[in-house]
């Protein structure tokens, strides 16, 4: 080796002009990619404008797929996806217009419902409000069938429209339940599960052949509750005595005609015969002087900083993930972006969740808990569901809001897995093993829980079923025995559960807001800004966090080419078999 200085100095000043260049080169690179992106975007994606609109009109929409609590905004994998209207949009744009004296109705066109029984009742209350403004409200539909939540939704309209040659199918409220140990007794796979709560029935699709006695006792009383909702909810709209409802119930389904004449229905036309008379009712003359329900902005900004976060949790609650599940990890950073905002008085915790993790529901509690320790009040509003793991981040609230119609309770725990030794061996196929841990096959696929093994996981079990009934009463301020009473697994409705305890108000997004004010001392009638937390962010941001080095730049990559963590998560669970699985349902 020969020690040269000057070839070091050439070599480092080459270098350094080289790697100039270099840098040029990608930075451009970058920057034309997000040049390109930024047009790509303006063309598929663009803003909203802001548009004049006339001194009077109607707002239009068309319920045609199920109204998220969440919306899944557009990626790379899907960038012609545009930024989904959620649920609490169109109820909080459908109250701004009640109080807009430039909005004179509300035309809707019904596809498919799709929503819960809990959403038709706050957006059957929502348009209550609307009418009572003084505003027309009209809804058509080609038909009122498949569910019986069609026309409960419908009948809150002041004028209902049917397609000639329609029907009205107000057939009822059922409830079906699949079970699955036949197939699996034919198959040769054995169903292992244990339930702490004599009422928690999800397992027994796949170790009975039929609902339990305590399964059919607590399905036929909530049945029979969102019937008697449903039953009551139509008379009141329609003018109509309960018991007249229930009959037309039992002869259902009805032709247009017949609807008609049965006073179920105002008039037999079409849509656009409907937007024309509703228009034509308010005095409206012009080609145009509607404007479409999503597009709405009522220009009523608060004169104070203060505000009110408004956190949305949906789906099975995992403790990791970017889908469609309610990660724990997002809302507990949610949460404390709410503590550390200064303006933040209140939060708003909406859930729609029918469980999942214990481990990430205790993740959600703790940040709930954490947040209320900074002085800011959270106030509970339950969607269409809140049950089991939902519940268990429900109780720490001040307060919990649910509507009649919203499933919840279910204070419960499961676990278990499925054997396939018997399916192995029918078609020929052997396992053998190595291990070191008396337990470490313990979840295994291929084998059955031995005595002791059974009887340590029936113990852990036991005390996940008893930190749960310890935090519903730590936080509904119970006794653990009160607890109990309403517990075991029981799913109870809205109704049902504030007559138990459970609930403290009835009602929707709005009774959760006024209960906020009043925690936080606020003036009920003062104007607070409602903001999300966290914002969406668009496409342009997610890009920026990435280029800054954002510490959260792998989970925006991740959202922006439509992959989540918990998807990952998610196969890496399947292709292990011998994982563990323990639910709060």
């Amino acid at each position: 080796m020969i020690y040269n200085p000057q070839r070091r100095q050439e070599d480092g000043f080459r270098s350094r002009v080289l790697g100039f260049f270099k840098w040029m080169f990608i930075i451009a690179g970058v920057w034309t990619m997000l040049g390109v992106f930024s047009l790509v975007l303006m063309i598929i994606w663009p803003p909203k404008h802001v548009t004049s609109t006339p001194d009077k009109y109607i707002l239009t929409y068309t319920f045609k797929d199920k109204l998220a609590e969440v919306a899944e905004g557009p990626s790379l994998s899907a960038p012609l996806l545009h930024d989904q209207h959620t649920f609490g949009e169109v109820i909080q744009n459908l109250t701004d217009a009640a109080k807009d004296p430039s909005v004179k109705g509300f035309v809707a066109k019904l596809e498919d419902e799709g929503m819960s029984p809990a959403q038709l009742q706050e957006l059957r209350d929502t348009l209550t409000i609307f009418r009572a403004a003084g505003k027309s409200a009209y809804i058509y539909a080609d038909s009122y069938g498949g569910s019986m939540g069609a026309y409960y939704l419908a009948s809150s309209f002041g004028q209902v429209w049917l397609q000639p040659v329609g029907d009205v199918a107000m057939n009822g409220v059922a409830a079906e339940v699949p079970f699955f140990k036949g197939i699996l007794d034919k198959a040769g796979v054995d169903a292992e599960f244990s339930r702490k709560g004599t009422y928690k029935s999800f397992p027994e699709s796949f170790t009975l052949t039929g609902m339990s006695p305590a399964n059919r006792e607590m399905t036929t009383g909530m049945v029979n509750d969102l019937a008697g909702q449903f039953i009551a909810g139509i008379a009141a709209s329609r003018g109509m005595e309960p018991g007249a409802v229930k009959q037309l119930i039992n002869d259902a389904p009805f032709s247009g005609e017949e609807a008609l004449k049965l006073k179920l229905i105002d008039k037999l036309g079409y849509y656009d015969q409907m937007l024309e008379e509703a228009k034509r009712k308010v005095g409206i003359k012009s080609e145009g002087g509607t404007l479409a329900l999503q597009d709405y902005d009522f220009p009523n900004a608060p004169k104070t900083k203060m505000k009110i976060a408004l956190i949305v949790g949906a789906g099975d609650i995992v403790s990791y993930g970017e889908g469609n599940d309610m990660a724990a990890d997002k809302i507990a950073k949610a949460f404390e972006l709410a503590r550390k905002d200064k303006h933040v008085v209140a939060v708003v915790f909406r859930i729609d969740s029918p469980g999942g993790s214990p481990e990430a529901a205790e993740t959600i509690r703790h940040a709930i808990m954490e947040t209320q320790q900074k002085g800011k009040p959270v106030i509970v509003s339950m969607s269409g569901y809140a049950a089991s793991g939902g519940y268990w981040i429900a109780a720490p609230a001040d307060k919990i809001v649910a509507e009649p119609a919203t499933i919840t309770g279910s204070i419960g725990v499961f676990g278990g897995k499925f054997v396939f030794a018997g399916l192995w061996q029918k078609l020929g196929v052997n396992w053998d093993s190595v291990a070191v841990g008396n337990n470490a096959e313990m979840f295994s696929v291929n084998t059955h829980f031995t005595a002791a093994q059974r009887e340590k996981f029936e113990g852990l079990l036991d005390g996940i079923y008893k930190a749960f009934i310890t935090r519903v009463a730590e936080g509904r301020h119970m006794t653990p025995a009160q607890v109990e009473a309403v517990a075991e697994g029981h799913v109870w409705t809205g109704s049902q559960a504030k007559q138990r305890g459970l609930v403290d108000e009835l009602g929707g997004l709005d009774k959760a807001v006024a209960l906020a004010k009043v925690a936080a001392k606020i003036n009920p009638t003062q104007n607070i800004a409602l903001k999300h937390f966290p914002e969406k962010e668009t496409p342009f941001e997610i890009i920026f966090k990435i280029i800054s080095g954002d510490e959260d730049s792998n989970a925006s990559i991740m959202s922006l080419i439509g992959i989540s963590a918990g998807d990952i998560a998610k196969s890496l669970q399947a292709a292990v078999l011998s994982v563990p699985e323990m639910q709060v349902r």
